[in-house]
């Protein structure tokens, strides 16, 4: 991905096997805004910030 690139919420929700709730709870915990709908784009940081949490729950 370039490094500005940017990625759908809810594909990583379905990558990460985790709901949308869950996932805005701890961006807001780790100081990342992001609205609430499953069609916002996130950047790359906001997705590594959530891969690094919920990388196990993938499985």
């Amino acid at each position: 991905m370039a490094e500005n690139a940017t990625i759908r919420l809810n594909k990583v929700l379905r990558e990460l096997n985790i709901s949308l709730d869950r996932a805005i709870d701890h961006l807001s915990s780790k100081g990342h805004e992001v609205e609430a709908r499953p069609t916002t784009k996130i950047s790359n940081e906001v997705y590594q910030v959530l891969l690094d949490e919920f990388q196990t729950d993938m499985k």
